[in-house]
């Protein structure tokens, strides 16, 4: 399996398998030595964090948009939190091997091969798959903690139908941000804010929660980067609960960006402008709501 395991990129911290705890096929499970690391033989690996398996979270899947991130995907799964239930992979045709790599990792992730391109088919086809009562959008390409899912989570219990992180709010930041892709975020946000009268310190980020039964209710339709925009706008116009959470955003960990910034750019322009089918209901307008307490032990990279 360690064949497997991407290397660790500069300023990001490594995980060590002896850190992890070993959950038995029979279900049994103990903090490991390295004599029980020598002696697992067939058993299954699993990242179990005895201090953060919270009973009192609501069920969650983790979807994680893939396509040849080979070499990032073993970070961001060694980090998954124990107490995620479900992993859900939606891979757009890797030449490489990723889906290898997530086997190897996590054995029971659900991995569905999506023949069309474009993170906003990933996402969709993600939500249909999903099970559990929170789903959290990740990326895999290492620049986002799965540290902070707690947080979110947190969040959507607290009674929001989204919870989307921001980079510009107080404790959140990047070290990712070019500065066209900076001022492409603050024109479209500034955008949002006038037509929508709401105050969001962000918008072109993907880290997100979402209350599953509210998914339907959003009307997502986008096939490309511009999703993330569209669940924004679409749950304020459907009049659902928002919130702000901060969140660190580091560099991609190998390899290079999907994402084009003028093309992107423009087709979010398109969601935001988009001809309203429905007028916007009042209850969610108005000022969106940043809790920065919520991610106040959140680990920055």
């Amino acid at each position: 399996m360690s064949a497997l395991l991407p290397p660790t990129a500069p300023g990001h911290d490594p995980l060590p398998l002896l850190d992890q705890a070993i959950v038995l096929q029979d279900g049994s499970g103990s903090t490991p030595t390295a004599d029980d690391a020598d002696d697992a033989g067939g058993a299954e690996w699993r990242d179990f964090d005895c201090h953060r398996a919270l009973a009192d979270l609501p069920s969650v899947s983790v979807i994680i948009p893939t396509l040849n991130e080979e070499a990032n995907i073993g970070w961001v799964l060694q980090r998954m939190p124990g107490w995620v239930e479900e992993v859900v992979v939606v891979d757009g045709g890797s030449e490489d091997r990723t889906v290898e790599v997530a086997r190897a990792l996590r054995p029971e992730v659900v991995v569905i091969t999506e023949p069309r391109r474009g993170k906003g088919v990933a996402l969709r086809t993600g939500f249909g798959a999903a099970t559990g009562e929170v789903v959290v959008i990740i990326d895999a390409d290492g620049s986002m903690d799965p540290n902070e899912i707690e947080h979110y989570v947190r969040a959507v219990g607290e009674g929001y139908d989204l919870v989307k992180g921001s980079r510009a709010s107080p404790g959140g930041g990047s070290t990712d941000l070019t500065p066209i892709r900076k001022l492409g975020n603050l024109c479209l946000r500034g955008l949002v804010n006038l037509v929508y009268s709401t105050d969001f310190t962000e918008l072109c980020y993907g880290y997100m929660a979402l209350r599953r039964s509210s998914i339907r209710a959003m009307e997502l339709v986008s096939d490309g980067f511009e999703i993330e925009t569209e669940i924004v706008v679409n749950s304020l116009r459907r009049g659902l609960r928002i919130a702000e959470i901060p969140s660190y955003e580091a560099e991609r960990l190998n390899g290079e960006s999907h994402l084009h910034p003028v093309r992107d750019g423009l087709r979010v322009l398109s969601v935001i402008l988009r001809p309203r089918t429905r007028r916007p209901v009042p209850s969610a307008l108005g000022r969106s709501i940043v809790r920065p307490e919520i991610a106040r032990n959140t680990k920055l990279l």
